[in-house]
């Protein structure tokens, strides 16, 4: 997709660009962001997700953009990066929900596995730094916030490529924090438990699975995505500007590290 300078705009509300916004927590972000009148674009590989993006901003009243983009590939981050100034003149704020486990018992992570997940999970995090962090600086304001989970602190024996990664980015976090707070700019970390979205359904089996999962939960119930987008959103906005450097854990009081 391409835009040009005719498509730019005089509003003044945030401009946000969500990679992964095609569905789960991201979509839920997008849902959310464009309610309240932000300027949203999403960069998400899934095609499938334009058409279910356009319906959404019918319902909503909203124009969400939309750019295909592999989080993998630094040129189609950077690309999905350009669309957004292109089309709006400015990036204020960015949120990667970008990941997904490959389920292997340690002894069959084998490197195919292990370089799938880093790549997938950890990679797809430092492109979207690299390309945004300096735009950001240049303005002297904005935020990002990466997605790490909770299995990064835990004993994930089931999949240990996909939490070493997600722990490399709550380690990445810190460290970009520190480099562009002086600019101005904020980085944090969402770290989601268990969250009720399709694919989480789908990964333990269906309902009776789900419900086994709710039972262990402190509090009674799953967190939906919409708990997980609601708490982005307030680290990427200004009420959170003396947040930065940070990973907020939001799984209900199933793990408190």
């Amino acid at each position: 997709m391409t835009a040009t300078m005719d498509d730019v705009s005089g509003d003044t509300a945030p401009s946000l660009l969500v990679f992964g916004g095609g569905s789960g927590i991201g979509l839920a972000a997008v849902r959310l962001a464009a309610g309240r009148g932000d300027r949203v674009t999403v960069a998400d590989l899934d095609p499938v997700a334009r058409s279910r993006l356009a319906e959404l901003g019918q319902r909503l009243g909203a124009e969400i953009g939309f750019i295909e983009c592999d989080v993998t590939d630094g040129a189609s981050v950077a690309a999905a990066v350009g669309h957004v100034l292109a089309r709006h003149g400015q990036l204020d704020q960015v949120l990667t929900t970008v990941g997904g486990a490959t389920i292997a018992d340690v002894p069959d992570l084998d490197q195919s596995v292990w370089d799938r997940e880093l790549s997938f999970n950890l990679t797809s995090a430092y492109h979207v730094a690299h390309c945004v962090l300096p735009v950001l600086a240049a303005r002297g304001a904005g935020a990002l916030v990466l997605t790490s989970s909770g299995q990064a602190v835990m004993a994930a024996t089931d999949r240990a490529g996909y939490a070493a990664a997600k722990a490399g980015v709550i380690s990445l976090t810190r460290s970009l924090a520190g480099s562009v707070a002086a600019r101005g700019v904020r980085v944090n970390c969402l770290a989601p438990g268990p969250t009720d979205t399709p694919r989480f359904r789908a990964m333990n089996g269906g309902d009776e699975g789900v419900e086994a999962v709710r039972a262990a939960m402190p509090m009674g119930w799953i967190p939906q995505a919409e708990d997980c987008a609601e708490v982005a959103l307030f680290l990427l906005s200004d009420a959170a500007r003396a947040v930065t450097g940070q990973t907020v854990h939001v799984n209900g009081g199933l793990l408190m590290p």
